[in-house]
């Protein structure tokens, strides 16, 4: 979990030891609570591929590019870090998945664990072998170095065994903003065609330290910030609202250097640091997008956001703005507050959607996906809801008007003006 970089502002975001002669590291609770999201993200992922009871195998590449000691200290109990918990989700869904079929489905994953430091990658092999995992090259691989030095060799590997799918998950739970640089996630996404990433952000570690230093700018090369951003950072940290301004600035960037489609950012704060790290999920794929989100709601008070779940969430600093803008924690009320916010705010993003011509569901879900934290079933019955008030026309792909009274809706659906512009919510 270390970063090949060292300095003081990277160094102010926790970081953990490991040596195969010593226990494991004493871990965090927002190390827990990104342990426990990636274990419901791996296993509803399972669950999403394997939905069809034809098929008869399922590859996957698993790669931790900073994948530390393997275990951690909770109390009197030993808990598996992010190595072990992708090995044993892999292994519950051959068991899962399994069940009441007729045919067996395979299970192929490849599993590929990086870190730099040579007593963490030792210690992992120990936590390895005691637990009976065969380290042969095959489906496991441990390798003590750099990720940035064993990407291409990772990348080469999994399209070999996956020339046209690409299906790959990369964890980059990195210490600090700079480690990874955003290139390489780019390449990750532009060679591998279903791929996805999971990377971890001290943002506020970065916000805290902006400078025009040399220091800084050569910190923040591997996410392609110029002297002229951080200026401009600079001057957003001392405005008013300038937290939320450089979020939402360092998102855009993040998203637009790796090309990322969709992302899921959610804040995390450490309760020894205070300061906010973001756990964000990358992809090009609105299934995968939808698929995390769900984990949010699933594993609620684990992630927090700002607002009132409607569009624009992210962005807030959630000590500085805490007072005038509402929690939000995934929970019963939030839901409820959510949708009807969407309900409000809704009719004008559909207005500009369809303002020309009728637009699909599916390209309403790629719009105002990483606007909000609504899953995509949110969304469809907040549309549906308004297609019933008469604000909207809801069409078939052949553009047939389809009843307002319906219940489910297509994503090959059109969302239509009717000849009526006038829009309650929109004015």
């Amino acid at each position: 979990m270390l970063c090949s970089r060292s300095s003081r502002s990277q160094a102010s975001v926790a970081s953990f030891q490991w040596h195969p002669d010593e226990r494991p590291p004493w871990i965090e609770p927002h190390s827990k609570a990104k342990l426990e999201v990636l274990r419901a993200y791996l296993r509803q992922y399972f669950d999403r591929l394997a939905v069809s009871r034809r098929r008869e195998e399922l590859k996957l590449d698993l790669v931790d590019g900073f994948a530390g000691g393997g275990t951690f200290q909770d109390g009197d109990k030993i808990l598996p870090g992010s190595p072990l918990v992708m090995l044993e989700e892999a292994e519950a869904a051959r068991h899962r998945l399994n069940e009441g079929r007729d045919k067996k489905l395979e299970i192929n994953c490849r599993f590929y664990f990086i870190d730099k430091e040579r007593s963490h990658t030792d210690h992992l092999r120990q936590a390895l072998k005691e637990r009976d995992y065969k380290i042969d090259e095959k489906e496991i691989t441990v390798q003590t170095g750099l990720f940035e030095d064993n990407l291409e060799g990772v990348i080469r590997s999994i399209r070999e065994r996956q020339p046209r799918a690409g299906r790959a998950i990369f964890l980059l739970d990195q210490t600090g903003f700079s480690c990874v640089k955003l290139d390489l996630v780019r390449r990750i996404f532009s060679e591998l065609a279903t791929a996805e990433v999971i990377l971890t952000f001290a943002a506020d570690a970065l916000i805290n330290h902006l400078a025009k230093t040399p220091e800084m700018i050569k910190m923040v090369a591997p996410i392609k910030l110029t002297e002229s951003h951080i200026h401009d950072l600079i001057e957003y940290r001392n405005g008013d609202g300038g937290r939320a301004l450089i979020q939402r600035t360092l998102r855009n960037q993040i998203r637009g250097v790796t090309q990322a489609a969709y992302d899921t950012p959610f804040f995390i704060r450490p309760e020894i640091s205070r300061r906010a790290l973001w756990f964000i999920h990358l992809s090009r794929h609105p299934t995968a997008r939808d698929v995390m989100i769900q984990q949010h709601w699933n594993i609620q008070n684990t992630f927090e956001h700002y607002g009132t779940g409607g569009f624009g969430m992210l962005g807030w600093d959630t000590i500085r703005d805490s007072e005038t803008i509402p929690l939000f924690e995934f929970g019963k009320l939030d839901e409820q507050e959510m949708r009807k916010q969407l309900l409000n705010s809704l009719p004008g993003k559909l207005f500009g959607l369809a303002s020309e011509q009728p637009v699909t569901i599916d390209a309403i879900h790629h719009a105002l996906a990483n606007q909000t934290a609504a899953r995509f079933s949110d969304l469809d019955e907040a549309i549906l809801q308004l297609v019933r008030g008469g604000e909207f026309d809801i069409l078939d792909s052949n553009g047939k008007a389809r009843s307002k009274s319906l219940k489910k809706i297509k994503s090959t659906d059109r969302i239509a003006l009717p000849l009526n512009l006038f829009i309650p919510g929109l004015f």
